[in-house]
């Protein structure tokens, strides 16, 4: 689908409120500006292509993202959702190779574009933008290595009960509410599962009174007990007619 082009004007006043750039010098965001531009994208609409090359570094202003590897017989293999704030593409541009991944909105987002060129001067140039860039891929690559982790889990419910522990606000907070991230299809792609299990497994934890669960609202009620899932030898798989 086609990116839409809004007003440049908007690019400083853009950068400047968005946490992505917080602590770039300003004298590099306005040589940044200088070759950037703010899109629209519908939802569904194809950001990035696998195997072709990215020409900018792509900043979610609003919106949501899936990154993905297409799979046989139509089915895909999330490996991130990029939240508000968030980029995509440093490695590409850093390493000057293909996308590895599609991208594609999952409801109408709007992005920062900064030129592939531009961003490749400025990071050759200055150290301070160098290390933001090694600091925020080495962080997203610890991320997906958990990721990994979790879809190694030997049950759903294990795999879900990681996700659900990873969304707590400090390693020690007991009891927590938070809302789901993204759609559940994109966060079962993204566990290794389905969304009709990813739905069945949540039902059988709010069932067994570890999380209340609200619509998209989910209350973890005891942290300590929906971790201990997660180191369990054998968990049972919920059954096929829990509801959804």
């Amino acid at each position: 689908m086609t990116k839409l082009p809004l007003s440049c004007a908007l690019v400083p006043e853009t950068m400047s409120r968005l946490t992505y750039f917080d602590g770039w010098p300003t004298e590099i965001l306005d040589r940044l500006s200088l070759g950037a531009k703010l899109i629209s994208l519908p939802k569904n609409g194809m950001l990035a292509h696998k195997g072709l090359p990215l020409d900018h570094l792509y900043v979610l202003v609003s919106g949501l993202v899936r990154l993905f590897i297409p799979l046989p017989n139509n089915m895909e293999r999330v490996v991130a959702l990029v939240h508000q704030g968030d980029g995509l593409g440093e490695s590409c541009l850093v390493l000057s190779e293909a996308c590895p991944f599609n991208a594609v909105a999952c409801k109408d987002s709007r992005l920062l574009a900064i030129d592939a060129m531009v961003y490749r001067q400025e990071l050759s140039r200055d150290s301070v933008l160098a290390s933001k860039t090694l600091e925020r891929v080495s962080r997203r690559l610890m991320e997906t290595l958990g990721d990994t982790e979790i879809c190694a889990q030997r049950s759903s419910v294990q795999r879900v009960a990681c996700f659900l522990m990873r969304q707590r606000p400090t390693p020690h907070t007991s009891a927590f509410k938070f809302e789901l991230p993204a759609r559940k299809q994109d966060i079962a792609a993204k566990l290794g599962l389905t969304q009709e299990t990813l739905s069945r497994v949540l039902s059988f934890l709010d069932k067994q009174g570890l999380i209340q669960m609200n619509g998209s609202q989910i209350s973890v009620e005891d942290g300590g007990k929906l971790g201990a899932i997660t180191t369990m030898r054998d968990t049972k798989e919920p059954a096929q007619n829990a509801s959804h």
